[in-house]
């Protein structure tokens, strides 16, 4: 008989959530080391979704920011907290 254990659901990931969070990691961390920072995008990265992981993860991590490009190629994002949730 199999045995049964009640959990938290927040400490519950599956299917594609298990990716995302995963994905979202380095940008937690970053977001946890500092009131600012900057990504640079690697070749084959993409702007759009460099700056929506960002935005989750300070959702995630209960903080607000803002971020904007240093460049019109899009491949350094700036980004400072500005607050809490």
């Amino acid at each position: 008989m199999p045995t049964f254990t009640k959990m938290n659901p927040d400490d519950v990931s599956t299917g594609r959530g298990r990716a995302a969070a995963e994905q979202r990691r380095p940008y937690i961390e970053a977001l946890e080391a500092g009131d600012a920072g900057s990504v640079t995008l690697e070749r084959g990265e993409k702007p759009a979704t460099v700056k929506r992981m960002l935005q989750e993860a300070a959702r995630r991590a209960n903080v607000r920011i803002r971020s904007s490009w240093t460049d019109d190629r899009q491949r350094v994002l700036v980004w400072k907290k500005v607050g809490t949730r």
